[in-house]
């Protein structure tokens, strides 16, 4: 496929450091606003209450209460049953790539000393082959009833060294502990100001069937406002964590295993293309079945290209076989098809060959981690040639609709900002 530069440079702006800790500041007071606000809304709603007599019995007004508190957790019960350890209750001869049970351990305790965290939140590892990893910074109370949590996919240990593991633990606990929002932070507040709320409305909609519907409406407003965070606020939170992990880790680390995960997820993005472009081409395998085999064929750490689109070829052809001219693959087109938007695979599939089709910078992640070129002259190149991409991903192209900013700008803002971090 031949690749040719983009038509018109990319966005490759980076915010100022000492911005982003002053929007952050000021998010801080718009949210304890909106918290006094809410207390308010909810001891007015518990005094009208009072005054008529409350809505029903005790007994229905409980179930009503248990259900808006339950609605405004419902990711409790789905974390606690993730397939998910504790990395102390891990087997002490289990190993993770390079990584043992207490050398995770031992990084965890040493970024949490570095950063300067006192008692650390749970940290899990899941069994998952997403290159990923995620924080919860979320609690009853600033300061207690903590349910913060950070979880390491296996596959993302698989793939990095001690000192990357390091970046990839100080950027999440970041989340929880140096640049946490503070709305999901103060759940109490929002449970008690949907439990207010649904026994309102159950009031208003006494003697109606509707009035069990309280719940609801009681927590559309209620989950907007513990967990809702504008898109810009979310990005300023990436580059933050980032700026944090690297007063742990430094500059080159960090960079370095940006430029891992960037190549790691660029190659795992062609190989989902593999998957929706066997869709689109009539196989009448089920799209679940397909993204098996996409499963399946990814191993835990680094996908070697070649290697993994051999796997998934004899995969999907062993589906295909499996679904023949068969009394068992007519009943399986018959009732048990997937139902699948095929306008939104072709469209996945031509946004896709057309990212692969933009060239990219002339120092690639690859030529880095090689030790073929350094950070610097990856950077240089970044910004001498706006035309080109760091890697053949959507979001490198344009990353204003991207809940996180792309690898580019993660990269720049890291290499920008190194002299205030110094200082």
């Amino acid at each position: 496929m031949t690749e040719t530069p983009l038509p018109a440079p990319r966005r490759l702006v980076t915010p100022d450091r000492a911005a982003l800790l002053r929007g952050r500041r000021h998010a801080t007071w718009w949210t304890l606003a909106w918290l006094g606000v809410e207390m308010l809304v909810a001891c007015g709603c518990l005094a009208w209450v009072a005054a008529r007599g409350g809505p029903g019995g005790p007994l229905e007004a409980g179930l009503l209460v248990a259900v808006a508190v339950g609605g405004l957790v419902d990711w409790l019960p789905a974390a606690w049953a993730a397939n998910r350890k504790l990395l102390g209750a891990i087997r002490a001869d289990a190993r993770f790539g390079p990584h043992t049970r207490d050398s995770l351990v031992a990084c965890v305790d040493r970024v949490a000393a570095r950063m300067g965290i006192a008692v650390v939140c749970p940290v899990y590892l899941v069994r998952d082959k997403d290159i990923n990893a995620e924080a919860v910074p979320a609690s009853l109370l600033p300061g207690c009833g903590s349910l913060a949590a950070v979880q390491l996919n296996r596959a993302i240990l698989h793939l990095l060294d001690e000192r990357e593991v390091e970046y990839v633990v100080g950027h999440e606990l970041a989340h929880v502990f140096a640049h946490p929002p503070l709305a999901p932070r103060c759940l109490l507040v929002h449970a008690v100001f949907a439990a207010s709320l649904t026994l309102a409305i159950a009031d208003v909609l006494s003697g109606s069937e509707l009035r069990f519907g309280a719940p609801l409406l009681a927590l559309w407003p209620a989950r907007r406002l513990a967990y809702a965070t504008p898109m810009t606020d979310v990005r300023a939170v990436e580059f933050l964590c980032d700026d944090a992990a690297a007063a742990v880790v430094g500059v080159d680390v960090t960079a370095r295993t940006q430029l891992k995960l960037a190549a790691e997820q660029e190659v795992r993005a062609a190989l989902m293309d593999r998957v929706l472009e066997a869709r689109l081409a009539g196989s009448d395998v089920p799209l679940p079945a397909l993204l098996a085999a996409y499963e399946e064929a990814l191993p835990f750490g680094s996908v070697h290209g070649t290697e993994a689109e051999a796997s998934l070829r004899a995969g999907i052809e062993r589906l295909g076989r499996r679904s023949g001219p068969s009394l068992a693959g007519l009943w399986r087109h018959l009732f048990a098809s997937d139902d699948v938007d095929e306008g939104a695979v072709a469209e996945a599939v031509a946004v896709g060959a057309a990212v692969r089709s933009v060239a990219r910078v002339s120092v690639r992640p690859e030529d880095v981690l090689a030790g073929r070129a350094t950070i610097a002259a990856c950077v240089a190149a970044i910004e001498s040639e706006p035309t080109r991409l760091l890697v053949q991903l959507p979001d490198e192209i344009d990353d204003r609709a991207a809940s996180h900013p792309n690898w580019s700008r993660r990269l720049l803002f890291l290499w920008r900002s190194r002299s205030d971090r110094a200082g």
